[in-house]
């Protein structure tokens, strides 16, 4: 299954707002998209069990089924970034020598935007309790090449557990909008676990 860049910045949002109650309204609101373009969208991803839904009062509000493989999946295509270009691309480079002491890499922030000279590199980092003297070490290497300071929000995977599922704005919006560069399947399995 291909999905739209429409259909990652649902699935993308429902996965890292799990406190919310998600309305087609509400998604509409949020994901900059019409009523109509999200019920068709939740309609695709309810044929395809990748979503629950649940009556509340008399407004139904949906919720990704992580128990289906589907899910896990096309949420793990979500977090694809398709190719980087320009700085971003540069800026991935520079981070590789990290993927072998973190779990999870994900660039968020004004790096994103079309600002032109960001002040600083945003980066979510998880990575296990183990690596974390190997990790500060490769880092200072990186900050080294680097053309801005990095900013680096560091957490085991359980603290991305809590913060997600207590509605940290911060995470949730690195996790929703940044740029996963490595770790999509465990960023599938920390969602899964924060969705409990």
């Amino acid at each position: 299954m291909v999905l739209t860049t429409n259909e990652k910045i649902v699935l993308r949002y429902l996965a890292s707002h799990k406190e919310e109650y998600h309305s087609i309204n509400a998604l509409a609101k949020v994901c900059s998209l019409s009523p109509n373009g999200i019920y068709k969208l939740l309609t695709k991803f309810e044929k395809v069990q990748v979503l629950c839904r649940r009556k509340i009062s008399n407004i139904v509000v949906y919720s990704l089924d992580f128990e289906q493989e589907m899910t896990r999946r096309l949420l793990a295509l979500a977090f694809l970034p398709g190719s980087l270009g320009g700085r971003l691309r540069q800026r991935a480079e520079d981070l590789e020598s990290l993927r072998s002491v973190t779990k999870i890499a994900i660039i968020f922030g004004s790096y994103l935007t079309t600002k032109e000279k960001p002040g600083d590199l945003d980066i979510l980092i998880i990575i296990e309790k183990k690596n974390f003297k190997a990790y500060k070490q490769a880092l200072l290497a990186v900050q080294d090449i680097t053309p801005v300071p990095i900013h680096d929000v560091l957490q085991l995977s359980s603290d991305l557990v809590k913060n997600i599922h207590e509605g940290d704005v911060v995470v949730q919006n690195a996790v929703w909008r940044g740029v996963v560069l490595w770790g999509y399947d465990d960023l599938v399995e920390v969602l899964k676990n924060a969705a409990r």
